[in-house]
């Protein structure tokens, strides 16, 4: 990619994409790894010894040296391999382990849904849906068309009964031969779980004081199917409890078409059953802090790059950090709670390096440890606000670059609140999705809970689009064309909101262009109607 990235970025981003010539490539912690058609190469940063292994048999994979550093592996679709490498010029004689994960057959479909208004004006290529009090609707529709296993980590739950509702649902799939697994948190009151048939092998956490809680809500289908496209993972912030389905809590559910990231989620599941078998061994299985960091962290799906991280194991802590300061021009956070100060202070630091587009909405219920005041004395005010409704703002989320697509637009979701226990003890689960129109997605979803939290958006955010101009060319180089509106204004932004030019006319205008290439914020007002529009120069 060309990107204009900061010496920020650069020091500390740990993943990077980059395309070219139809491969794809990502940046990981000691090695650059690309995707090839039916292999994938490794360019390690100092020299190694590395062994490959087929993660589902332990077989060792044939790893041919191309030349210094850099070793190929022929693969098939969908495989996760476990890397052993160890440094030739280390002293340290330990080896190393990573996980890969190749690229699937699968569609990599992802859907987004959401149980609380979206302000679609903000669309940029899709509408955000707003389900409202169907998200159940949705995941037992799911439910119904899984054809071969079903496996659920989900911390709290509901039924109206064993015949109807989520409980019916799984009952239904059990009953027609799909292989049911259960894990559930042994504090929550899970009313759900008592409705399922008796024969569903299921598995609680533990509740010791050194575990935190089972935080996940998610759901893989069909993982091992040998039709690629039917394995799915559902996951988000939605417990399915009446409240966080239908409301009044805020909730959203990211669901992905992707055999490769089932696979994954798979592994993190079997590490809390503590088997890949129909029967959980609790000798072995391991939840909060004693697991382990054992699955992919990248996945090619549908050629979008998505990290993957579980906590405690994972340091998604450090991952968050990472992605806010990824970020070039805007930061759009909407999470129940921020008690970490690595976090705010991120938040803070990457304010002051220039990105001022900074807009924070926490709920209202969370104070002990919040780090809210902190952020409202650091960002202007406004741009850090406390969601008051009924109910509870339960998002974990976080759009980075919405408006600018030259960058690295990615949405941070999943269960994991911005929190120490969830840092350090309970299972918790993040999906990072770089891609513009899912962040998107997210960013209209965000857009309605910061307004309605009396949150201003900044100018170079405030897009609505409300009339009916034309703007072409689009791209342009050196001049532009607005036609259909008779007396306006128009102004012209940088993509961090500084203005460039304005001027008002009194007909369809021709506007010279003095622009560098790339992506601008082009304001039209007539009386009370704004439109903004991106505009590309090159």
């Amino acid at each position: 990619m060309q990107h204009a990235k900061s010496l920020a970025l650069w020091c500390t981003l740990l993943l990077v994409t980059i395309t070219s010539f139809g491969q794809q490539s990502v940046k990981e912690q000691d090695y650059t790894l690309t995707y090839e058609r039916n292999a994938i190469e490794l360019q390690f940063d100092h020299a190694v010894s590395l062994k490959a292994f087929n993660n589902s048999d332990g077989s060792e994979i044939a790893v041919a040296a191309l030349k210094p550093n850099t070793f190929a592996i022929n693969t098939q679709p969908a495989t996760i391999l476990r890397l052993e490498y160890k440094e030739l010029d280390s002293a340290v004689s330990t080896a190393k382990n990573s996980y890969v994960a190749t690229p699937s057959l699968s569609s990599g479909t992802i859907d987004v849904y959401f149980n609380h208004p979206v302000d679609v004006s903000y669309a940029q290529t899709q509408n955000a849906v707003n389900l409202g009090n169907t998200l159940d609707n949705k995941l037992i529709s799911y439910i119904n068309t899984c054809q071969s296993t079903l496996d659920i980590a989900i911390y709290n739950s509901y039924s109206q009964s064993a015949a109807s509702g989520i409980a019916g649902a799984i009952n239904a799939a059990y009953n027609r031969g799909v292989q049911v697994r259960v894990i559930y948190d042994g504090s929550t009151s899970s009313v759900m779980i008592p409705l399922l048939n008796a024969g569903i092998p299921r598995l609680t956490s533990p509740t010791a004081v050194e575990y935190g809680i089972m935080h996940n809500k998610f759901v893989i289908f069909d993982a091992r199917s040998s039709d690629a496209n039917l394995p799915f993972v559902w996951t988000g912030s939605t417990n399915w409890t009446t409240s966080q389905l239908d409301g009044p809590d805020r909730n959203s559910v990211i669901m992905i078409q992707d055999q490769a990231l089932a696979l994954g989620y798979t592994m993190e599941f079997e590490e809390m059953w503590g088997s890949n078998t129909m029967t959980p061994n609790t000798a072995l299985s391991k939840f909060g802090p004693y697991k382990t960091d054992n699955t992919p962290h990248t996945y090619n799906i549908g050629g979008k790059t998505v990290n993957s991280y579980f906590s405690p194991s994972d340091g998604t802590n450090a991952k968050i950090v990472t992605a806010i300061y990824s970020a070039n021009t805007d930061i759009d956070i909407a999470t129940m709670l921020i008690t970490r100060s690595s976090l705010s202070n991120a938040i803070l630091s990457r304010y002051n390096s220039g990105v001022t587009n900074v807009n924070v909405v926490v709920d209202l219920e969370v104070v002990t440890g919040n780090q809210i005041a902190n952020l409202q004395a650091g960002l202007p005010a406004g741009q850090a606000v406390e969601y008051s409704a009924s109910g509870i703002m339960h998002h974990k989320f976080m759009v980075i670059d919405n408006f600018n697509s030259a960058s690295d637009p990615q949405v941070v979701v999943g269960s994991h609140n911005w929190s120490t226990a969830a840092e350090t003890k309970n299972d918790e689960n993040t999906l990072i999705v770089h891609n513009a129109n899912i962040a998107n997605q997210y960013y209209q979803a965000f857009a309605y809970l910061y307004a309605y939290a009396g949150g201003t958006l900044p100018v170079a955010q405030q897009v609505a689009n409300k009339l009916d101009v034309a703007v072409y060319p689009n791209p342009a180089t050196n001049y532009i064309e607005i036609t259909g509106l008779e007396t306006g204004a128009v102004a012209i932004y940088s993509m961090s909101g500084v203005r460039l030019f304005d001027s008002i006319f009194t007909s369809d205008t021709q506007i010279p262009l003095d622009l560098s290439s790339g992506i601008y914020l082009l304001k039209i007002t007539s009386e009370n109607n704004t439109t903004v529009k991106k505009l590309m120069v090159r």
